[in-house]
């Protein structure tokens, strides 16, 4: 079976609307900022349009980047070697959500300095020139952090499988577990919502989520039935560190139940 012919799991109805109303919000608001940025450099203050800017971009970059994954848009990214067979986000992807990290962190450094001093125009309440401030130092922190990794690990993210465990990364940190202590692999999490997910159930009660599977690979659902198969299947983990891996995501063969 194809991947194009491969069911969709019960527990991924719905999303689309979502995504578009991401997109949406996220271009208005973008729009909205630059508004406000290109009215306060007529006034002389151009911190303002440099934050206002910067994330402008951000959210722009960010709907373009789920705009390529809700309409499919991507390509399938795998590495094989002797320790194991990983899935990448698309390379389109990862560059864009890079190039709008690193718009985002001056804009960010900017607010969290200036705003309380009265020098970012927008920023005209206390809450504004208290807490948000405090909110974009950490989002500063937290995309320098996530660069570093990235520029590390060579990547946002991805998923691992070896014939003894499964990785799970982002763009923060990474996470593996032995197939033995993962007793279910579902397609909705208990916890929390997450979009297109692939959840580990994991022996001591916890779950581990594969959220947003579709950046892995084209509209998701192979990486699901990918997990699936090779736990429910450890005889067939030895393919994990050849070319046999690859050939069964793109010959779409697994067990189906």
């Amino acid at each position: 079976m194809s991947l194009l012919k491969l069911p969709e799991p019960d527990g991924w109805s719905g999303g689309r609307t979502f995504l578009a109303l991401a997109v949406a919000v996220s271009v208005v608001v973008a729009v909205a900022y630059c508004t406000l940025g290109v009215a306060a450099a007529t006034r002389g203050n151009y911190l303002t349009l440099a934050v206002t800017l910067g994330w402008s971009a951000f959210l722009l970059t960010f709907s373009w980047a789920i705009a390529l994954v809700g309409t499919r848009r991507t390509t399938l990214q795998t590495t094989s070697d002797a320790t194991g067979f990983t899935l990448w986000p698309d390379r389109r992807f990862t560059r864009i959500v890079l190039v709008g990290v690193v718009a985002a962190l001056p804009s960010s450094i900017l607010f969290a300095v200036f705003a309380p001093v009265g020098g970012i125009e927008f920023a005209s309440t206390t809450l504004l020139r208290t807490a948000l401030p405090i909110g974009a130092g950490f989002a500063a922190f937290v995309g320098i952090a996530g660069l570093i990794t990235a520029w590390r690990r060579g990547g946002v993210g991805h998923v691992k499988l070896t014939p003894a465990m499964i990785e799970n990364a982002d763009i923060l940190s990474t996470r593996a577990f032995e197939w033995d202590d993962v007793i279910d692999v579902a397609d909705h999490a208990a916890t929390r919502k997450a979009r297109r997910a692939v959840v580990l159930r994991l022996r001591d009660g916890k779950e581990e989520i594969i959220s947003v599977a579709d950046i892995y690979v084209p509209g998701g659902v192979a990486l699901y039935w990918l997990v699936r198969h090779y736990w429910r299947h450890p005889e067939d983990r030895t393919e994990l560190v050849d070319t046999r891996a690859k050939e069964r995501l793109r010959d779409g063969r697994f067990d189906l139940t």
